[in-house]
């Protein structure tokens, strides 16, 4: 993955601004967001179930930390789905909002292992 579509769904430039040029804490909160992977099962559980209440905390739980690591794609689809379920869509609705909530997920995660592969150490 090159740096143009890492761009595309991180500004790295940004998270290294908000928490100060600390590039080993950047690390260390990206190394943890490949761990996130528990939480999207779940929301995916929830969205199956038709559990509107729970996948829209799910769902603002993953905005959070998109948002503080400026991952601007997921932080999109983050609010577009968190808004839907909290709407009352329908479970089609809610499949169709999830699959594309899960493919900026899935482009995050490669980006995520793209940076930490050419992270200096």
């Amino acid at each position: 993955m090159d740096e143009a579509e890492i761009k595309q769904y991180m500004d790295t430039e940004k998270a290294l601004e908000r928490i100060r040029g600390n590039k080993k804490l950047l690390k260390t909160l990206l190394t943890h967001f490949m761990n996130t992977q528990d939480q999207v099962a779940q929301l995916k559980r929830e969205v199956k179930v038709n559990d509107k209440d729970g996948a829209a905390k799910s769902a603002h739980a993953i905005k959070g930390v998109a948002a503080n690591l400026s991952m601007t794609a997921l932080y999109d689809q983050s609010v577009s789905f968190e808004a839907l379920l909290k709407s009352g869509g329908d479970t089609g609705d809610m499949a169709e909002g999830f699959g594309t909530f899960e493919t900026a997920y899935k482009k995050t995660l490669e980006c995520v292992e793209a940076l930490l592969r050419n992270f200096p150490a």
